[in-house]
Order: structure tokens, then C-alpha cells, then sequence
């Protein structure tokens, strides 16, 4: 260790620091019992989740207070996913090396700052700020949970904490606009309410993580601040395969959370709070449905195809929607687009980490949501700016179809895919991949 210290002690004291840090949070010291912190990262990182989907509802009362236009709206909902992104490239796969713990805390604390700013915020400027805060803390949490969960979780429950990753994301997304629309109908002032709680609930997370066990053994911290981002090889032709499917479902899930609460509110004149946010969740909380409860009654190929097919279907009924004014379309689109989501992302999941050693496996998540956060914030980004120009459902459409375009484009490459390779992927690897995860997940629950 004395080697990695006089390598960095030239450049930044506050290098130094982070190192000596880092080498005080590796020392033994009492922890909570394994389940406790398996509970505790699973509530935290679906609480992270869940804090990043409420602004998709708040921000439509912002609007109305502050009287800003589409093109910031989705400025402010979308430099969340860009701050995330550079997040993931950054220190995307840090916790490989310096171990999950120190980035968990370090990217919870980040979190917490974030939600003081958002219940202080007097504008849309700040509101900004917020959401890029808590894009970069929710990057730097991502991939180190989707990595600790199912290394910390119990050996009897290592299926559950696969599931866990796999639905977290969109689950929290659908939990936290639902609670939101439900705070601006009954709270006089709903975001207070909303990002109160979710600080006291990350500010309990901080605590037990500190006290949570560690996952990663051998530390690497000499060259750790270097960003490393990249699919392992293993899985790089699957990877590679799946990315089309991945951008056309993400993009899916910006067109209704980024846009569909202005489209709710101005077009389909839906005002109630609470209407709102069940319209704006139908579609993460159907993909949560389809991976927890459906994934398991079909067969995985069958599974992604038939995801690929509800995207499609349930895209354009939203596109329909926005062009007849239809409340009942959207809601029915949006149910069905999120059951296809569930479908292609929990299985491309399953495809790719049991390709992959325990130790990539941060960085192959980093590299995921990387594809899947670029196609859900730049897509928005433009269609906020074309609002401006063109109107808000001109928009919206546009993007709907672009989507279906290159969701149909994933579809095609899935059904196209040589025999051997499909084989091997939708079976959960090759023998030498299931056997890393075999011994990643004995190492993890000793």
C-alpha cells in the first residue's frame, strides 16, 4: 500500500487524503448482520430510483408556477441522465477497485445534497442544478449497487437480489412519480414532502452502509481514479447485439416520463396530481410487473421477443394518443410499453452478467446504463427544444417514432442472430461464465 501512496503523493494532498481514506474504511471493523445490509442497499438504491422519477411530475407544477418553457422542462428532466452518464464514465466501474462501500456512502451523501437543493430551490435554474447533483450521485450509485446487492445478498436469496437489480430502476422510477402525484393532489407543498422523505431515508442508508460489510477483497488503489469503462470480452458480441433493443426501450421510457406529464397536462387536460402520476408510472411500474411476475413463466428468448413486440405495440398506441387526445390510449400504451420493457431489459440483463467475472461486473453495468441513459436523455433533450418550435405534440410524436424505428431495428437483430450465440446467451453463458458466477456468489455470501 506504502507503494500506491508515494505514486499519488506528488500531484494533489487531496489525492493523498482519498487514498489514506480509502485505506481506514478497508480496516476491520463491526458490521450489521449480511440480510440488514442486503435490505438496507436494496431500500436505498430503490429510494435513489425513486427520487430520480419525481421531478418527471413536479416539473409540470414548476411550470405552472415559474412559467418556463417545454425546451427547459426537459432540459431540467433530461441533464439527469447526461450527469449520470458522466458519472458512469468516470468512476463508472470505481468500486471494482477500491470496493463497494467508500463509493456507496461517497455517492449517498452526493444524493442527500441533492435533495436539500431541491427543497430550497426558488427556480428553474436551481432545479437544474438539483437534478444534475442527483444524476452524478444516482450514476455513482448505480453500478456499485447493481454489483453489491447480489454479492451481500444471503445465499437463499441471490435470485431475489438478481431480480432486485434488474427491476430497481424502473420500479423506483414508477414508485417515486406515484407518490409524487399523490403529494401535489393532498400536500400543500408536495415537494417537501417527497424529497424530505427521501433525505431521511438516504441519510439512514448512509449509516448502515458504513457499517455494512465489504464485498470487494483485493484493493487496487494506485491507479483507481483512472476512468475505466468497457464491456468485458466475454460478453462484448452479445453486448454488441442487445445495445439497439436497449436504446429503443429507453428511449420508450423518456418519451412518457419526460414528456408525457406535459402531454397529460396540456394535451389530454389532466390536472389532478394524482391522475397524473398514475398515468406517468403506468409504464415503469408495468416493467417491474413483467420482470417480477411474467419473466419467470417464459422462456427468456420468447420473453425478449414478445417485449420487443409489446414496445411496438405500445408505442404507438401512445403516438395515437397524442394525436386524437385520447386519456384512455396513453394509459393503455403506456401499460403495454412497460410490460415489453420489463421483458428486453430484465432478460438482456440475464443474458450479459453471467458473462462476466465478478470483478467486470461494475464495469459491464457502467457500460449499460451508459447506451441506456444516453438514448433516455439526449432524445428528450431534442424533442423539448422541437416543442418549442413545433408544439409539444408534434414533438411527441416525431419521437414516438423514431422510437418504434429503432426498437423494430432491435427486434430485427434479435431474431437475426446465429443459432450458437443464442444458445449460449439466453441460456446464462457459456460453463466457464456460470461457473464465475457460481463462485462469485459462494465468495460474496461467506
Amino acid at each position: 500500500m506504502s507503494s500506491n501512496r508515494s505514486t499519488l503523493s506528488g500531484p494533489s494532498s487531496r489525492v493523498r487524503f482519498y487514498v489514506e481514506w480509502i485505506e481506514v474504511s478497508s480496516m476491520p471493523r463491526p458490521t450489521v448482520p449480511q440480510v440488514v445490509a442486503f435490505v438496507s442497499s436494496a431500500i436505498a438504491f430503490m429510494t435513489v430510483m425513486a427520487a430520480a422519477g419525481a421531478p418527471s411530475a413536479l416539473l409540470v407544477v414548476y411550470q405552472q408556477h415559474w412559467h418556463f418553457s417545454d425546451s427547459e422542462l426537459t432540459v431540467a428532466f433530461a441533464i439527469y441522465a447526461l450527469a449520470l452518464l458522466l458519472a458512469l464514465l468516470g468512476i463508472g466501474s470505481l468500486s471494482d477497485r477500491i470496493g463497494r462501500r467508500p463509493v456507496l456512502i461517497a455517492a449517498l451523501a452526493v444524493q442527500a445534497v441533492a435533495m436539500v437543493v431541491f427543497l430550497f430551490a426558488p427556480n428553474i435554474g436551481v432545479i437544474i442544478v438539483a437534478r444534475a447533483l442527483q444524476g452524478f450521485a444516482t450514476g455513482a450509485a448505480t453500478s456499485a449497487f447493481s454489483a453489491y446487492i447480489p454479492e451481500v445478498a444471503p445465499a437463499a436469496q441471490k435470485k431475489v437480489a438478481a431480480l432486485v437489480v434488474s427491476i430497481a430502476s424502473v420500479a423506483g422510477l414508477g414508485i417515486g412519480v406515484v407518490l409524487t402525484g399523490v403529494a401535489i393532489q393532498f400536500a400543500a407543498a408536495p415537494a417537501a414532502v417527497v424529497f424530505g422523505a427521501a433525505l431521511a431515508i438516504i441519510v439512514i442508508a448512509i449509516v448502515v452502509t458504513a457499517a455494512s460489510p465489504e464485498t470487494v477483497g483485493e484493493r487496487q488503489i494506485g491507479d483507481a481514479l483512472v476512468p475505466r469503462i468497457g464491456v468485458p470480452s466475454a460478453a462484448r458480441t452479445a453486448f454488441a447485439r442487445t445495445a439497439p433493443g436497449m436504446i429503443g426501450i429507453w428511449m420508450s421510457a423518456g418519451l412518457v416520463l419526460g414528456l408525457g406529464a406535459s402531454i397529460v397536462h396540456q394535451a389530454l387536460h389532466i390536472t389532478s396530481g394524482a391522475a397524473l402520476g398514475l398515468v406517468v408510472s403506468a409504464q415503469p411500474l408495468a416493467a417491474a410487473v413483467s420482470a417480477l411476475v411474467l419473466g419467470p413463466l417464459m422462456p427468456p428468448r420468447r420473453f425478449m421477443l414478445a417485449g420487443y413486440a409489446a414496445v411496438l405495440v405500445g408505442v404507438s398506441l401512445e403516438a395515437c394518443s397524442f394525436a386524437a387526445g385520447l386519456a384512455s390510449l396513453i394509459i393503455c400504451g403506456a401499460i403495454i410499453t412497460g410490460l415489453g420493457f420489463g421483458a428486453v431489459f430484465s432478460s438482456t440483463l440475464g443474458f450479459l452478467v453471467p458473462l462476466t467475472r465478478a470483478q467486470e461486473r461494475a464495469k459491464l453495468f457502467s457500460a449499460v446504463y451508459v447506451v441506456a441513459y444516453l438514448a433516455y436523455g439526449i432524445p428528450t433533450i431534442v424533442a423539448g427544444f422541437l416543442s418549442d418550435a413545433i408544439g409539444l405534440v408534434p414533438a411527441a410524436i416525431i419521437y414516438a417514432v423514431a422510437t418504434l424505428a429503432i426498437t423494430a431495428a432491435g427486434l430485427i437483430v434479435s431474431l437475426t442472430r446465429t443459432e450458437p450465440m443464442s444458445r449460449d446467451a439466453l441460456s446464462g453463458g457459456t460453463q466457464e461464465a456460470r461457473a464465475h458466477d457460481v463462485r462469485a456468489s459462494t465468495s460474496s455470501a461467506a
